[in-house]
């Protein structure tokens, strides 16, 4: 999820982007990421597997489904 930016030329002729503030993590911020996806999740929603020999965390059921 991106935030929207806006970009504005100088009278220099730079141009400077400007992001609106805060953090794109929403709620109480604990939350991990999934192995597969990357996308970042409370951890009710992940569970755990066995992924080239360590244990990781991953969506489930699947990391196609809707976060809540």
């Amino acid at each position: 999820m991106s935030k929207d930016t806006f970009t504005s030329v100088s009278t220099d002729g730079l141009r400077y982007e400007s992001k609106v503030g805060g953090s794109p993590f929403l709620g109480s911020g604990h939350t991990r990421s999934c192995f597969k996806c990357g996308k970042h999740r409370p951890p009710s929603s992940l569970q755990s597997m066995r992924v080239l020999g360590r244990t990781e965390v991953v969506c489930k059921p699947s990391c196609n489904t809707p976060v809540k």
